[in-house]
């Protein structure tokens, strides 16, 4: 999933029945997804729109996790075929790769013309991990295709998962904006994440809901940002609609932000 306890959700998500566990039965569960753009902080980039997914009522068991994620892989796949986004975030747990590989990766070859438009969030605990030379194969092959390898910091603190970082080389990360509205807190954050190879610039803070904590996330040196005072979550685009892509030339900070 992509969501789980500590991280940033919109108040109110969509309901995603596609993206449920059973299709047939989806009042069993409640799956809802968000889109998030992320905008960097000191310009008008903006680099992807997170599809953000999680679950209400029930903590998905490990191949429910992977039935999902894989779903919203497939959904961010055909997004960029029909022109919904420029180029979009999806997130994939350490256990999905190992149990469901093979799958994974059919699923990236099945629409191999848009891989380089994706960009992949990494999760999880790797002590978990039975068998890390199928999540580190994943990764290398991800590298060698050209999409940016993430990872989700879920601890409070970047140096409570070294372990994973280390694991991971990830070329940027995401994390909860902190609690505190000292600015020597966010500094220490992002001196921590450089302390692990990560500059400030590929730094990645969600939940950013006010003007004061998009100000101590600027003053702190964090290069990308998502939450509310950035820029709203909004409905993953239909699919059943013709392409929503402004024309040529605009940029894709243009783009409407509503609900197919």
């Amino acid at each position: 999933m992509s969501g789980t306890k500590g991280d940033a959700k919109p108040s109110a998500g969509w309901p995603a029945v596609t993206l449920s566990l059973d299709r047939n039965r989806p009042g069993e569960t409640s799956v809802r997804a968000a889109m998030w753009p992320t905008l960097a902080l000191d310009t008008d980039e903006r680099w992807f729109d997170e599809l953000y997914v999680w679950t209400e009522g029930f903590q998905p068991g490990t191949m429910q996790r992977a039935r999902i994620q894989l779903n919203a892989l497939a959904k961010a796949f055909v997004l960029l075929e029909r022109e919904k986004v420029r180029r979009i975030g999806v997130t994939l747990s350490f256990g999905t790769v190992e149990r469901a590989l093979d799958a994974v990766t059919d699923t990236f070859d099945a629409h191999r013309f848009h891989v380089h438009r994706l960009v992949v969030l990494l999760r999880g605990q790797l002590e978990r991990v039975r068998s890390p030379y199928r999540v580190q194969s994943f990764i290398d092959w991800l590298r060698s295709q050209h999409v940016p390898v993430g990872y989700r910091v879920a601890a409070p603190r970047v140096s409570m998962e070294i372990k994973a970082i280390d694991f991971v080389r990830p070329d940027f990360a995401k994390l909860l904006a902190p609690t505190s509205r000292r600015s020597e807190f966010w500094e220490d954050v992002v001196l921590e994440a450089r302390a692990t190879g990560i500059r400030g610039q590929r730094l990645i803070v969600a939940g950013i809901e006010t003007a004061e904590q998009r100000a101590l996330a600027v003053s702190a040196g964090f290069g990308f940002a998502q939450g509310s005072a950035i820029r709203p979550a909004y409905d993953p685009p239909s699919i059943r609609t013709p392409p929503t892509l402004p024309p040529h030339g605009e940029t894709a900070s243009t783009i409407d932000d509503t609900s197919s």
